[in-house]
C-alpha cells in the first residue's frame, strides 16, 4: 500500500513539474513575441523589418548556444584534468574518502539550488 502510495506521489509531482516546464517556455516565446510587436509599433517597423530582426535574435540565440556548450565542454575537460592530477598526488584511501566528501558537497548544492528554485517560483506566482 505504502508502496502504491508513494508511487501515486512521484508520478503526480512528476506530471506537475514537466506542466510547470512547458508554461514557463511557452511564457517565455510569448513576451519575445510581444517585445517584438512593440519594437515594431515603436519603430514603425515594416513586415520584412520584423522578419529580418527575428532571424538576427534566432541567429544570436543559436552562437549564445553553441558559445555555452564550447565553454561547457572546457570545463568539463578541465574537471577531468583535475581529478587525474587529484588522483596521482591522493592515496588510494584518500581518493576515496576525497570523492565521498565531494560527492556529499554536491547534494548539498542541489538541495540549496533546489530550495532557492522552489522559493522564486513561489514569489514569481
Amino acid at each position: 500500500m505504502k508502496k502504491l502510495i508513494l508511487s501515486v506521489a512521484f508520478l503526480g509531482l512528476g506530471v506537475f513539474s514537466f506542466a510547470q516546464t512547458t508554461d514557463r517556455k511557452a511564457d517565455f516565446e510569448q513576451k519575445k513575441a510581444e517585445r517584438l510587436q512593440k519594437m515594431k509599433q515603436e519603430l514603425n517597423l515594416t513586415d520584412a523589418q520584423v522578419a529580418q530582426i527575428k532571424a538576427l535574435h534566432e541567429q544570436k540565440a543559436a552562437e549564445r548556444k553553441q558559445e555555452m556548450t564550447a565553454k561547457k565542454e572546457d570545463r568539463m575537460q578541465k574537471m577531468k584534468q583535475n581529478e587525474a592530477d587529484m588522483q596521482k598526488i591522493l592515496t588510494p584511501d584518500q581518493y576515496k574518502k576525497f570523492q565521498e566528501m565531494k560527492a556529499k558537497k554536491m547534494a548539498e548544492r542541489r538541495e540549496q539550488f533546489q530550495n532557492r528554485k522552489s522559493a522564486e517560483t513561489a514569489v514569481v506566482k
